[in-house]
């Protein structure tokens, strides 16, 4: 049994915790103004690029963002069609290096500008045209697929867009990412119909299917995406690269209701404000997406993130008590109703939980939550009426509902959140509860009642001056947590999930052993573990005791062989928090059984 424990410490999986930034893939959709420009890190360390934004910008805002991502080496640029906004900037990009230069080919272009003789003039004899069906290796894993390019598409459809409007945008590149089960669109300004352009999307989505992220086709305009392709390619995620400001209307509040609706709603990050006051997206300059093939994270520039599962990750139906509702700002002063309005939650459970398939509800209508979210344990999810902080009060990255999906009462309303036939959690609020104009009333006991005397009025201030917690833990909390731990066992392996929200800055240690009676006495404690050989070997690797993050909840996963030596056996885990300074243990779980497949 003893080297069984040894192959259990050697297949330890480098990659961290649930609470970490993924590791593995890292895709920057770059703030280039009106235009496009994305740099893709593969897991190898190898720089790929699509587009470059306008001229200049490959030099102001691209090369900056590569440079950041610390380049191991330099692989191929996808220039999607020959617009200004896409390929002014890709000259000063192709400087570095790159191995090859692959675009749609000279098909019909009809652009003669110094962009495109700048282009043509730096990629030379490493163009490439590009084919319907290829797979580009990117490196580590990754790859590129090309679904359709100058009106053909994978598999042999054809849609031939010479006699509509917008040829150049209808004979785009579109592309296909994917490492792992993460899977991203990036189809340049590919038309679908609308404005009486050709619709290319249809066939080019089929050809494509479901994925998790879509970048929106060109800037969100009202000549792509069709209702067909939010259907056939179902992202929980899109980003929309526009100019603030821009004179096109991208991206349209068409475009915008239709990717963010009440009965599906989905996250939807733009890189600015776009070009009027069009509500149901989040603004975050530079969008960072990092993913290790399971999960992912979107990350604005200012640093507050979205976790998401991929679509292939199922987690279980979430049970009553799971997800609280923590805060509500009802009725925000310094900006209106309209933009400032904001219902918190947070987890107070075990493990992370998925919210697809949530329904927030107030007495006037019903979201439901198309998006895979990740909300891990001690961890608070905005749902705001409008993601724009110019706008919103300064609030924190959240979920920006559909526009006008939900109004909450001043005085009186009740708020509920349901998954299937199952109550999560529910608050009925009166005048009676405390929170006046531009204050929000926080919950003093997430596990408490619902009644005015488990909530406060907030004394924090927030942005421009209305009076919150918004994405932070409330400042009435009193909610005493216990210290959990919990076990999730797939076929290669396991993961640990430690809770112990309030003891941020501690050390937390997990416990693997074979029996849990009669424990062992260490400080001021009986630790429900047994000291066997399994626990001495699992206390002797570093990722088992670490510092524990702020919010409270850490996770380890431990990958075993495939001829598992532990299969069968009946285990148990615990969590141990430690305080150093005084030499005690302030709180530990009870003693979890499990039993690996």
């Amino acid at each position: 049994m003893l080297a069984a424990l040894i192959c259990t410490v050697l297949c330890f999986a480098p990659q961290g915790g649930e609470a970490d930034r993924p590791v593995g893939l890292t895709v920057v959709v770059v703030d280039v103004g009106q235009g496009d420009g994305i740099v893709v890190r593969a897991p190898d360390g190898t720089i790929h690029v699509v587009d470059g934004g306008p001229q200049g910008e490959g030099t102001a805002s691209i090369l900056p963002v590569v440079d950041a991502l610390q380049p191991v080496s330099y692989g191929f640029t996808f220039l999607s069609h020959f617009h200004d906004d896409h390929q002014g900037g890709l000259d000063e990009v192709l400087g570095r290096g790159f191995v090859l230069a692959y675009d749609r080919g000279d098909l019909r272009r009809t652009n003669t500008g110094s962009a495109v003789t700048n282009y043509l003039t730096a990629a030379g004899a490493r163009r490439r045209t590009v084919v319907p069906g290829t797979v580009y290796q990117l490196g580590g894993g990754a790859t590129m697929r090309c679904v359709a390019v100058d009106g053909h598409v994978q598999g042999g459809a054809f849609v031939d867009p010479i006699a509509s409007a917008q040829e150049e945008n209808s004979l785009s590149v579109a592309l296909r990412l994917d490492y792992g089960m993460f899977s991203m669109w990036l189809g340049g300004d590919l038309t679908g119909g609308g404005n009486s352009t050709a619709d290319v999307e249809g066939p080019a989505t089929l050809a494509c299917g479901d994925v998790d992220v879509y970048k929106l086709n060109h800037h969100g305009s009202n000549t792509s995406t069709s209702t067909n392709l939010v259907t056939r390619l179902a992202p929980e995620l899109a980003v929309v690269s526009c100019g603030v400001g821009n004179s096109y209307g991208h991206p349209a509040t068409t475009i915008v209701n239709r990717l963010n609706q009440a009965a599906a709603a989905r996250a939807l990050l733009s890189t600015t404000t776009g070009s009027a006051n069009t509500i149901g997206f989040g603004v975050l300059g530079n969008v960072r997406i990092d993913t290790d093939g399971r999960r992912y994270r979107a990350t604005a520039q200012s640093g507050s993130f979205l976790d998401f599962y991929c679509d292939e990750v199922v987690l279980p139906a979430l049970q009553a008590g799971d997800v609280a509702i923590s805060e509500v700002q009802r009725n925000p002063n310094v900006v209106p109703d309209t933009n400032g309005e904001y219902v918190e939650v947070m987890n107070v459970g075990t493990r992370p939980v998925s919210l697809r398939g949530l329904q927030l509800s107030d007495n006037a209508s019903t979201v439901t939550i198309a998006s895979n979210f990740a909300l891990l344990p001690g961890r608070p999810m905005l749902f705001q009426v409008d993601g724009a902080p110019s706008r919103n009060g300064q609030q924190p990255l959240g979920m920006a509902l559909p526009f006008g999906s939900v109004s909450l009462g001043d005085s009186s309303d009740t708020v509920t959140l349901q998954q299937n036939a199952t109550t999560v959690d529910s608050l009925a609020y009166t005048a009676a509860f405390p929170g006046v104009a531009g204050t929000a009333m926080e919950r003093r006991d997430l596990q408490g009642a619902h009644v005015a005397s488990n909530y406060a009025a907030s004394s924090a201030v927030y942005g421009p001056g209305d009076r919150g917690t918004p994405g932070l833990r409330n400042g009435a909390d009193t909610t005493v947590h216990a210290v959990q731990v919990a076990v999730v066992t797939e076929a290669s392996g396991f993961t640990l999930h430690g809770t112990a929200i309030g003891h941020g800055g501690r050390w937390s240690a997990f416990g693997i052993a074979y029996g849990s009676s009669p424990g062992f006495s260490f400080l001021n404690a009986t630790i429900p573990l047994n000291l066997d050989p399994l626990l001495q070997v699992f206390l002797g690797l570093p990722a088992s005791i670490v510092l524990l993050p702020a919010e409270g909840y850490r996770s380890l996963r431990v990958a075993m062989p495939s001829a598992n030596p532990l299969s069968g056996v009946p285990l148990y885990a615990a969590h141990v928090i430690l305080d150093l300074n005084t030499l005690t243990i302030p709180g530990l779980s009870s003693a979890l059984p499990f039993v690996l497949p």
